[in-house]
């Protein structure tokens, strides 16, 4: 659970930026350990100043306004009927809020009829208070019932799961002490302490508006440092009208949450998720994934993930400037052969590669190249576009390789992993690929899919049929084994999963044209293909193409020296035909997006402007598209 203490500033500051722009003399909330949580509150209109302008943050808070607090932070609605308690009259600053708290369960009276609002709460009151606003803000409660406070016999028994929640979910931290942490569950609560726990509450809720409220601080990169300008501020917009210099940034927490345009990159701390503008959807992005930078609204960062342009929390990326840089993903040409190489953003180090196919002609060997969507690469000016066949292949084309060559290259490929020991070992005796051959070649003849890439994708998925999921539920592809929900399902035999990757995932949601998940049946990257939704991975359709490129090396080149003809659409709305003419054809389907690799299977009718396809329907075995809206891709193979 994140912790958002407040450091102390270092220098005094006499003035500071308000959330109007305009700078303002110090209040009684500055430097105040609660700073943050207390801004939030005023921020909310919550906690407002008496007649000579403070705020008394270190006033004891009272039952009404807490009350309050919570009322006007969550938004409750108006209360339809009213509690008539005794001694909360009409002309009550809190009243109405004490009123929608009521309706909405956070608050009770006492048995007499009163809400006594004006007592002072105490902190296990209060946790109570909060727990309830949890429950109607549908967070999840806690179950745990054990405390490591050292004071925790104090605590009342119909109020200690409350305080169990509170602290599970990081709201609650108590003081620590030399001999411990102490809670202090009958110390009344200062307003102060309650803004940080109304704060905190809202970012467990996952509110936007508190998980993004400052303080936000402007800062300058100086010799491969951040200098700070002492310029800082609740309000993101204030700090970013001070920006004018390409060198400065703005920080929250010491997190860089802005930079100029072209300044640098961004890098997923965690499982993210872009809001993708491109394809209007939401794209699963993994952790250590690289973006290039477009802007920030400090909430939030524009990015571009792979040619699709879009959004994703600013709390769940770093942005990182060239400057300030250790390292980035990289790709070499190696003896002909692309590696990429993954890099520890925080080190510079390389951490992992891999190889997924062969160089182009333009790879100078030994330069380090860099590309946003694995297409587009670059190095200073120089720039080249790199189609890899294996990545950009659909899917229902089939292998030249026969059922004994595939288990030759199974065996083969069994055998190398296991020198690497570990989980590998026996590999060639235990996985669950050994002898697949003929029921991938079966698969290949029944559903029309390339045997071959059916195999790479379950040597990758499966860790070479070794992954736990494929020893024990022979499950070769990871399915149902979602990022946040794996299902254990088990299949009777490791066929049995390939058929259910064949009926329930690619020729339902992945193949058809303008199925769900339909971006192009090829391994592809985020942009196109399976990979825009089959994985967080952004590199998952490179890592399965690599498995199909070894498979080929090692068995002669027979698939790359027959090779297919790849086409890729360049306009939305593309109609696919039955016959090569537009009178009185109704079109098979129409492709609603844009990018889609098909496989042209002639060129013959070209002068009339017509492609020959496989099209991506198991109903017809031919069709035929426009050429003027299809690319022949030049790939590398």
């Amino acid at each position: 659970m994140k912790k958002f203490l407040l450091m102390a500033f270092s220098i005094l500051l006499v003035f500071s930026l308000c959330s109007t722009g305009k700078v303002q003399a110090a209040d009684d909330v500055t430097r105040n350990y609660h700073e943050r949580g207390l801004r939030y509150l005023i921020m909310k209109g919550a906690l407002t100043p008496d007649a000579n302008g403070n705020y008394n943050p270190n006033a004891t808070v009272t039952r009404g306004q807490f009350a309050a607090f919570i009322s006007k932070v969550i938004g409750l609605p108006k209360a339809e009927e009213n509690i008539d308690f005794k001694d909360v009259p009409t002309n009550s600053p809190y009243y109405q809020d004490i009123q929608n708290a009521a309706a909405t369960g956070i608050i009770t009276g006492y048995e007499d009829g009163t809400f006594k609002p004006n007592d002072p709460i105490t902190r296990q009151h209060m946790a109570v208070m909060i727990e309830r606003a949890m429950k109607h803000l549908k967070i999840p409660t806690s179950t745990a019932k054990d405390l490591q406070f050292k004071d925790k016999h104090q605590i009342y028994k119909e109020y200690y799961s409350a305080v169990a929640t509170g602290t599970e979910k990081g709201i609650i931290q108590g003081s620590t002490m030399p001999d411990g942490v102490y809670f202090y569950p009958l110390k009344n609560t200062l307003v102060s302490q309650a803004a940080t726990f109304i704060i905190r509450m809202m970012e467990v809720a996952g509110n936007q508006e508190a998980i993004n409220f400052g303080p936000y601080e402007l800062k300058d990169i100086q010799g491969g440092q951040l200098v700070s300008t002492k310029i800082t501020s609740f309000d993101y917009d204030t700090v970013l009208k001070s920006v004018s210099k390409d060198t400065h940034v703005i920080t929250k927490n010491n997190n860089i949450v802005y930079m100029k345009p072209g300044s640098g990159f961004v890098v997923a701390k965690s499982y993210t998720v872009l809001d993708s503008e491109t394809v209007k959807d939401k794209i699963s992005v993994a952790s250590e994934t690289e973006m290039q930078y477009l802007q920030s609204e400090g909430n939030r960062v524009k990015v571009n993930l792979a040619g699709q342009v879009g959004y994703v929390d600013a709390n769940t990326v770093s942005l990182i400037p060239f400057s300030l840089s250790k390292g980035r993903h990289y790709y070499l040409n190696v003896g002909g052969e692309m590696k990429h190489v993954l890099v520890d953003h925080k080190t510079g180090n390389d951490k992992a590669s891999y190889i997924y196919g062969k160089a182009p002609s333009q790879m100078k060997p030994g330069v380090k190249y860099y590309s946003w969507d694995g297409i587009n690469f670059y190095n200073g000016g120089e720039k080249f576009t790199y189609y890899n066949y294996y990545q950009f292949l659909p899917v229902h084309s089939k292998t030249q390789y026969s059922t004994e060559e595939i288990d030759k290259y199974i065996q083969y490929a069994l055998a190398e992993r296991e020198k690497a020991g570990g989980r590998y070992v026996d590999a060639s005796k235990k996985s669950k690929l050994i002898g697949l051959g003929k029921q991938l070649k079966a698969i290949e003849e029944d559903y029309g899919i390339n045997a071959m890439m059916i195999l790479a994708l379950a040597m990758h998925e499966s860790d070479m049929g070794m992954s736990d999921y494929a020893q024990q539920y022979n499950n070769l592809f990871g399915l149902y084994v979602y990022d946040t929900d794996p299902l254990k399902v088990k299949f009777d035999s490791p066929e049995a999963s390939i058929r259910e990757l064949m009926e329930k995932f690619w020729w339902k949601n992945y193949i058809p044209a303008n199925a769900p998940f339909a971006h192009g049946p090829v391994f592809g990257t985020k942009r196109i293909g399976f990979n825009v939704k089959y994985a967080s991975d952004p590199y998952w359709g490179a890592k399965a193409a690599g498995h199909y490129y070894r498979a080929d090396k090692y068995l002669g080149f027979k698939d790359a020296n027959n090779a297919y003809t790849i086409g890729l659409t360049n306009i939305e709305g593309l109609n696919v035909r039955s016959v090569a003419t537009t009178n009185n054809n109704t079109p098979i389907y129409r492709y609603s997006r844009t990018n889609i690799p098909v496989i042209i299977t002639s060129t013959n009718l070209a002068a009339n402007g017509w492609y020959e396809i496989i099209p991506d329907s198991r109903d017809h075995k031919v069709a035929y598209v426009s050429s003027q809206y299809v690319i022949i891709l030049d790939t590398v193979k």
